[in-house]
């Protein structure tokens, strides 16, 4: 077998180590999502924005169940989380 088939068998499996690992993280944080709204929902508080104390919307509530920010906060939530 020839280096260049096995650079690109190696690149292959580290490409696919890398994806294991995002979707093992994105697990773990909606995992970790999914208990913190279930916290929310036992203290009473489920549907008020954890960030502004407003209402969060119905519709996004059946949209997204674990939802603990209203749709604006959690727009800037994800700016900033992005933004390092």
């Amino acid at each position: 077998m020839s280096r260049g088939f096995r650079d690109a068998d190696d690149t292959q499996q580290a490409a696919g180590r890398e994806a294991d690992d995002a979707i093992q993280r994105i697990h773990a944080a909606t995992e970790r999502q999914s208990q913190h709204a279930a916290e929310l929902r036992d203290r009473g508080s489920y549907g008020i924005c954890e960030t502004c104390g407003g209402p969060i919307g119905q519709e996004r509530l059946e949209a997204v169940p674990d939802a603990t920010r209203c749709i604006k906060c959690q727009g800037q939530w994800e700016t900033d989380l992005r933004s390092g």
